[in-house]
């Protein structure tokens, strides 16, 4: 049974909330990559940066029809941007999630089997890889749409624009499945490894700071793995679909943004920056760890 859609009192308080959540997800991964960026004590990998942008444009993405979401159907080309933006944006913070993955396990294999480190060239790849993937899907949407009736507001929550013909939500979701593939078997073999070498990974940082690095990154690979692939998962469902679904099930699409910024933004050297009132506790001498040694771990 199609979704009925609001009065028009209670549509106004959900564009509310909904844009609440879509500026609050923009703000909190700007401040995560700034506070990553500009801290001198905080590093991070390209590839890091790379996917907390990626979910900084899946969120701007929702935001395009401020001020628009109700009333007038909006200008035709700013609605087939946003319908192309949200069919492409899917893509992007799934598939550098799979190369921040592919990076992470690379390093780790450097780590246990004393392998060289990742060549420049893959590096470069990994990290242009989901942008190019995102700019092909969005140009296709954008250039090879024929019917411009295709292209509406939606029409139960009049939140975001998209298209009704349900090619570009498949290609989108075929994207994400086929990621989906890759990634959950990389991670369970990451899984096995940190298993396999679970001494040794602990008697490498029994001298150090914080002895249960290696669980506490697998952990975050292991949440931003699901988030990213529910969040994309809901998106291509919500948009995708001619029959609207029920409004509410809107609200999940802002908030898995703010989740990723949690999950990166809770790591321990970028709280204290942001508490940098207690710098003048106690502070213990760094102790000697190999550079190399888990330097991987740093970015996540």
């Amino acid at each position: 049974m199609a979704a009925v859609p609001f009065a028009d009192g209670l549509q106004a308080q959900f564009e509310t909330v909904f844009n609440t959540f879509s500026f609050l997800g923009v703000f909190s991964l700007t401040l995560v990559a700034a506070t990553a960026h500009f801290a001198p004590s905080v590093h991070r990998s390209g590839l890091w940066f790379r996917h907390i942008i990626a979910w900084i444009v899946y969120s701007v993405s929702f935001l395009l029809l401020v001020g628009r979401q109700s009333g007038p159907a909006p200008p035709f080309g700013l609605c087939m941007v946003q319908a192309a933006l949200i069919h492409a944006s899917p893509t992007l913070p799934t598939l550098s999630a799979f190369c921040f993955v592919v990076d992470l396990y690379i390093g780790l294999s450097a780590v246990v089997h004393r392998k060289r480190k990742i060549r420049p060239a893959l590096s470069k790849f990994l990290l242009i890889f989901p942008t190019m993937v995102f700019t092909a899907v969005f140009l296709t949407v954008l250039l090879f749409v024929q019917d411009i009736a295709v292209v509406q507001r939606d029409a139960v929550s009049h939140l975001y624009c998209h298209i009704t013909a349900p090619t570009p939500a498949l290609v989108s979701a075929s994207i994400v499945i086929c990621t989906g593939l890759f990634i959950f078997p990389l991670e369970i073999w990451i899984a096995i490894v940190l298993c396999r070498n679970w001494v040794a990974f602990r008697r490498s940082y029994e001298s150090g700071p914080d002895p249960h690095v290696s669980l506490t990154m697998f952990i975050r690979v292991a949440l931003f793995t699901v988030m990213s692939m529910t969040g994309v998962g809901l998106s291509s469902f919500s948009v995708g679909s001619s029959n609207s679904p029920e409004p509410y099930w809107s609200l999940v699409l802002p908030i898995v943004p703010i989740i990723a910024a949690i999950i990166f933004g809770s790591q321990q050297d970028i709280m204290k920056c942001w508490v940098f009132w207690r710098e003048s506790e106690r502070a213990e001498p760094p102790t000697s760890v190999p550079k190399d040694t888990f330097a991987f771990a740093n970015a996540i």
